[in-house]
């Protein structure tokens, strides 16, 4: 898959590279360190999401179609079904997107739900969004196979044999 033909992937990591680069006053600047780091893994959340509409056929249909598979995904079961066995056999890559979408979920949390006393800096900020952009050429790397298996990955539901 060459490229996600998802503009908002894309934007958002602008809007994160911006927010990352605010300056200001030192509030404002501890505000946009935190929004950045929430749009850098918002990106790789919607990357996801285009790979699983994209590979049902579903990507540029009716919304009514592809919203019930944003809906369907959720972040704590991407994190584990991306940590797991069956994500290691689709090749490094998906494995490497997982760390990374886990790394990404951590810090968002720690950015969103933190008090206000936390000390985030510009530097790790932009390895943040450095990962997030890594994940998303990850994404964009795989093969319309790898595309269709990790869309059965991370939209049904798994039973115990």
């Amino acid at each position: 898959m060459p490229r996600l033909g998802n503009a908002l992937v894309h934007d958002l990591l602008v809007v994160a590279d911006m927010l990352a680069e605010q300056g200001g006053r030192r509030n404002l600047r501890k505000a946009a360190m935190r929004r950045a780091v929430s749009r850098a893994c918002d990106a790789v959340f919607h990357g996801l999401c285009f790979v699983c509409t994209r590979a049902l056929g579903l990507w540029r249909r009716d919304a009514a179609l592809t919203e019930p598979v944003y809906r369907l995904l959720d972040h704590g079961q991407i994190r584990k079904r991306l940590a797991g066995r069956e994500a290691a056999e689709l090749g490094p890559i998906v494995v490497e997107i997982g760390a990374a979408f886990a790394c990404l979920q951590d810090r968002r949390h720690q950015a969103d739900y933190s008090p206000p006393s936390l000390n985030i800096h510009r530097d790790a900020t932009r390895n943040v969004v450095a990962r997030a952009k890594q994940a998303v050429c990850d994404l964009e790397s795989l093969d319309d196979d790898q595309c269709r298996r990790l869309d059965v990955l991370l939209i049904t539901k798994t039973r115990l044999a």
